[in-house]
């Protein structure tokens, strides 16, 4: 199989746009079509089954990287920006990756709770309520794509993870003792859940979607079938819908969508070992990046992000290229 020619010719033609819907800020856009691989797990089903542990790798904790033990006898997929809450302090995930039967695994996460480093309840992570939004999704894809590419790590800037978390809370007007994005996604719950309401659940048959902010796309997610995009569905949207806070109604620019996708189609690619089953292919451009997982024929998972930017003249300079960071820091407590 032809990783990067799958993966292109699902952007440029294998996912078909129909209609659009709207709440608050917050356009979502529903997506068809996608190409099926084989049968697998998704993370939160595992872990609420005893099939999936997530731990520290050891006593001492290592801030970057968790391990997952599948003991399931099928392959478990745990999405990029996929919130784990629990043990000395709540991550996300840096990658999508399918994690192979009766196997441990070791996961490249980044902590989004900067001010906790102990137990509270128990030492097993659990699958959070909400999805890291569209734009810290964006920032650590840009560094993880440069970093795999350059020194084969999957590692993001932990600092900068740490700021954009701080100015999420300063947007929000939220205040959190240990710097937690759970506590920015706490502070709007009841706008949230407003905001989700119009969107309870995704279309018969629909396997993605892309997520809009005043007017313009800001993250795609799109999988192989619909049971998995319906089992992530409100989690995702959670996401989605903290990008959207704050943001007036605004009818989608025309031709947004087909410009999202064909810079994503335009964009540089690269495929490289998953880490577990499958790869992982890496999509960079101007004014887009994302990523892939490919398992056998299929596509499991696409995840695609505007190039974030910062300031009140951001949606008007989305297309602009955010220079990635060349910091790379190693934290451990």
């Amino acid at each position: 199989m032809d990783h990067i020619a799958a993966v292109k010719e699902l952007i440029s033609g294998g996912l078909n746009a129909k209609g659009s819907k709207s709440s608050g800020g917050l356009t979502l856009v529903p997506l068809f079509g996608g190409v099926l691989a084989k049968d697998y797990m998704v993370g939160a089903d595992a872990i609420a089954e005893g099939l999936l542990s997530i731990t520290e790798v050891d006593e001492h904790g290592d801030v970057t990287h968790l391990e997952a033990y599948n003991i399931a006898n099928s392959p478990v997929l745990l999405i990029d920006g996929e919130h784990l809450e629990g043990a000395k302090q709540n991550r996300i995930l840096n990658a999508t990756v399918l994690l192979a039967a009766s196997r441990k695994t070791i996961l490249p996460v980044a902590c989004v709770e900067e001010g906790r480093w102990h137990y509270e309840a128990g030492s097993d992570f659990n699958a959070g309520d909400d999805f890291a939004y569209g734009r810290l999704r964006s920032r650590n894809a840009s560094v993880k794509a440069e970093n795999l590419r350059m020194s084969g790590s999957r590692d993001v800037d932990q600092g900068e993870v740490w700021a954009d978390i701080s100015r999420k809370h300063n947007e929000a007007g939220s205040i959190s003792p240990t710097g937690a994005m759970r506590d920015a996604y706490e502070h709007h719950r009841t706008d949230l859940d407003d905001m989700k309401v119009a969107f309870s659940e995704p279309e018969p048959g629909q396997t993605g979607v892309i997520a809009c902010v005043a007017g313009r796309p800001v993250a795609l997610d799109a999988f192989d079938r619909p049971e998995t995009l319906t089992k992530l569905w409100p989690r995702l949207l959670s996401g989605y819908a903290l990008d959207a806070v704050g943001h007036e109604k605004v009818a989608l620019a025309p031709n947004a969508v087909d410009s999202f996708l064909e810079a994503a189609g335009n964009a540089t690619t690269t495929s490289h070992e998953g880490l577990g089953l499958g790869m992982d292919v890496l999509i960079t451009g101007e004014s887009v990046v994302g990523n892939a997982l490919t398992w056998g024929e299929g596509v499991i998972h696409l995840a695609l992000f505007a190039r974030a930017v910062d300031g009140p003249d951001a949606s008007r300079r989305a297309s602009r290229i955010e220079a990635p960071s060349h910091r790379r820091h190693n934290f451990r407590h």
